[in-house]
């Protein structure tokens, strides 16, 4: 029976080709492994004799693409086709979704055929399965030997149900996937009906989906013929290698034992060699299916310490000036990846205004592009931890991501921090029915972007350095100029934003700069690139002051809500001058063309330049009034 793991975000089905011995089902199962995508198929796990016949079963689990969010997990099994393994006939068929029946198109395996197919009708019927209805479909292989039946004698043998049967000769690997797609899609259709839980996109039909499904975990729909010297053979399996020191994990896996399967009332011995034969067969599936299991958590551990590898080397490769945004892009890439995410966008707020980065085919941020998503995008910036939203539990939500091209339906969401403040917030969307990250998945991609915080802050700093340096570097008469020009300038004619003081002044941050920001000091309105400038010409004119005395440089910046006005101190030595408030003068302005561009900055933005009272301190202070809401 179908099974859903909400936690896990899966979704199991389980597929049993069942037919007589030497049929070919096996071979199916091999040529499938074979040719699925790495990352779609898991372990082809048989457990066979030594003449390389199955004794009890072969397991291959193959995934792809699910519904409304969840991972479709495909359980492909193969159970013996000889007579004295008919307990682990029962036992693999137990639980089926749907059922292949490979049949022998030998003329001489035409009794074996009947004998097969009414002992799995016998089988689906004591199991509580109804045999006329079960999803299923025929396979006739084989249908390269020199002496086979004709199709129309085997379709009045065996198909009195009208399925679909395909001929198929499997060791060139001829109708193996044609026949998975056709039991894929006749059981997904019967799913659809019968769970509210499994639906598709609308105006997607089941073959669509199937095509679909198949292509993700095959590269295409169907096979390309092997020449006859190029057929198949049996897969080499590694035998694994024990090191004495090497310690392993008990692992137990219960089953029931004979007498719990037999039936109240059942004449037979719970003890007989049938039963006892049900009971190991069952112990033998559940340990394949258990190192299954095993081998995906293995892998999984393995994909996402290289992921982690990768980040590191990012982050321990020197900054560059003027390549955050190819950091960015790069970091992105590595969390859409490891979210599984179908696009992804980048919001750095330590650039002024704040940029969105998007990767192809993207054009612009899902969420930016709507008066809601931008909004909330802001409310964001404050996000300690990552989480999901989905559309679902969030109308407005699924509204926004729903209004542009490509739609989407959920989106992760990622804070790149500092210790101080948010550095970019990365935005992992997944298209409707995609399957979603399950929580385990989040914290992964959460780790990663602690990792990539730590890049794209020494990026960002030595970008804002740079500038600050640039600027600060303006010979006496551009400073003058500009002075000039920004005076003439109408009051609200510059671009305005609003910014934080810590986006303001963490990105002035160096050696011998020490910047504090009272908590819960409101955000300032106005230019922040004309903002920064001004502090940073405070700061170096302190800076020069200290190099004129030949002392080193020890420098404080304080911002904080003073007297209802937000006020940025910058002063030269430890208690050079005492936090607070100076009294307040007219502002002369002298020859020095550098004061007169900070000076012209603060009348743009309505807001005074305080310098020092006495002869020799150095206590600059800016006066702001706050963001109104």
């Amino acid at each position: 029976m179908v099974e859903f793991n909400r936690r896990e975000r899966l979704i199991k089905v389980k597929i049993a080709y069942y037919g007589p011995a030497v049929g070919g089902k096996t071979t199916n199962l091999k040529v499938l492994y074979d040719r699925a995508r790495g990352g779609r198929r898991g372990e082809f796990v048989s457990v066979n004799s030594v003449q390389d016949r199955t004794i009890l079963c072969d397991l291959l689990p193959l995934k792809t693409g699910g519904f409304l969010g969840f991972d479709l997990r495909l359980q492909l099994a193969a159970v013996p086709g000889q007579a004295i393994y008919a307990p682990a006939r029962r036992v693999v068929l137990r639980g089926s979704d749907g059922i292949v029946f490979v049949a022998n198109s030998a003329t001489d395996r035409w009794h074996e055929n009947i004998q097969s197919f009414r002992e799995l009708q016998g089988q689906l019927t004591a199991q509580g399965l109804d045999p006329n209805t079960i999803p299923m479909v025929l396979q006739y292989n084989k249908r390269d030997l020199p002496d086979v039946l004709e199709i129309e004698a085997l379709e009045r043998g065996l198909n009195q149900r009208r399925l679909v049967a395909l001929a198929a000769v499997a060791t060139r690997g001829e109708g193996v996937l044609e026949t998975f797609g056709a039991i894929l899609r006749v059981t997904m259709e019967d799913l659809v009906r019968r769970y509210p839980a499994i639906d598709l996109p609308p105006g997607q039909t089941v073959e669509a989906w199937t095509q679909q499904a198949l292509v993700s975990m095959f590269g295409a729909s169907r096979l390309e013929s092997l020449a006859p010297d190029e057929e198949l053979v049996a897969l080499a399996e590694e035998t694994p290698v024990s090191k004495p020191d090497e310690a392993y994990e008990r692992l137990m896996v219960r089953v029931p034992m004979a007498e719990d399967l037999a039936h109240p009332g059942a004449a037979t011995d719970a003890r007989t060699p049938d039963a006892l034969a049900e009971s190991y067969a069952q112990a033998s599936t559940e340990l394949g299916l258990a190192v299954t299991d095993l081998r995906e958590e293995r892998d999984q551990a393995r994909s996402r310490l290289a992921e982690v590898r990768i980040a590191l080397e990012l982050a321990e490769q020197k900054a560059a000036e003027g390549e955050i945004e190819d950091r960015a892009q790069r970091i992105l890439t590595i969390l859409m990846r490891a979210g599984s995410a179908a696009s992804a966008s980048l919001l750095l707020t330590t650039t002024d205004p704040p940029q969105v980065l998007v990767l192809p085919p993207l054009v612009t941020d899902p969420l930016a592009r709507t008066r809601w998503g931008a909004y909330h995008l802001h409310e964001l910036r404050g996000l300690q931890e990552p989480r999901l939203e989905e559309g679902g539990a969030m109308p407005e939500l699924a509204e926004a991501l729903a209004a542009g091209e490509p739609a989407f339906e959920s989106v992760a969401l990622l804070p790149l921090r500092s210790a101080e403040r948010l550095l970019a917030l990365a935005l992992l969307y997944y298209r409707p029915h995609m399957a979603l990250p399950t929580s385990d998945t989040i914290d992964h991609v959460g780790f990663l972007a602690r990792v990539l915080a730590g890049p794209l802050e020494a990026t960002a700093a030595r970008e804002a350095t740079a500038s600050a340096e640039r600027m600060s570097g303006l010979s006496r008469a551009s400073a003058s100029a500009m002075a000039s020009l920004l005076t003439r300038l109408p009051a609200g004619s510059t671009r305005r934003a609003t910014i934080s003081l810590e986006d303001l002044l963490f990105p002035l941050r160096a050696p011998g700069v020490t910047i504090t920001v009272v908590p819960e000091t409101p955000s300032v309105y106005g230019d922040p690139s004309l903002l920064r400038y001004a502090v940073a010409t405070l700061v170096h004119r302190a800076e020069v002051t200290a190099l004129e005395r030949s002392v080193t440089p020890v420098i404080g910046v304080y911002a904080g809500l003073e007297e209802g006005f937000v006020r940025i101190h910058v002063w030269l030595g430890e208690g050079a001058a005492v936090v607070g408030a100076p009294v307040a003068q007219a502002f002369s302005a002298d020859a020095d063309s550098e004061m007169m561009a900070v000076y012209a900055i603060m009348s743009l933005h309505e807001g005074y330049l305080v310098v020092p009272e006495a002869t020799g301190s150095v206590h600059f202070v800016l006066q702001l009034g706050p963001a109104t809401a």
